[in-house]
């Protein structure tokens, strides 16, 4: 969407630059011309309607890039935060790894007893067979 409006934002721009630049003389109808072809012969209200139509496009892309900017520095926050996480889960994972190897090796000594094993699950019967 950012990009969209960006993209929007400059055409809107460009295109009533080059309008104001190629039709500069004055007279109670103007023939709009861009770029060196006639467009259209308009009088001052067409003019004025024209333009407003040209300032609410450039106002919506306005509204579209500050959205898409918004939307994307929300995004760069979720996920600078789900990577601590994720850093915080490894680093936990690794001092659990780390506390385990420990205590398997000082098992080994034969005076401690290892934990007593789980027993086995017996498998689960279903309603409808197997």
């Amino acid at each position: 969407m950012l990009f969209l409006g960006l993209v929007l934002l400059a055409a809107t721009g460009t295109l009533t630059g080059l309008l104001i630049a190629g039709n500069l003389n004055g007279g109670p109808d103007y023939t709009v011309v861009l770029l060196g072809h006639d467009l259209v012969r308009m009088n001052s209200l067409s003019i004025f309607c024209a333009g407003l139509a040209l300032a609410l496009i450039f106002c919506l892309s306005l509204v579209m890039a500050g959205e898409g900017a918004v939307l994307r520095r929300r995004k760069a926050v979720r996920l600078r935060e789900a990577r601590k996480d994720a850093d915080a889960a490894v680093a936990e994972r690794d001092a659990l790894a780390a506390r385990v190897e420990r205590q398997r090796t000082g098992n080994d000594h034969p005076a401690r007893t290892s934990a007593p094993e789980m027993p086995q699950q017996q498998p689960r019967k279903h309603a409808f067979g197997s």
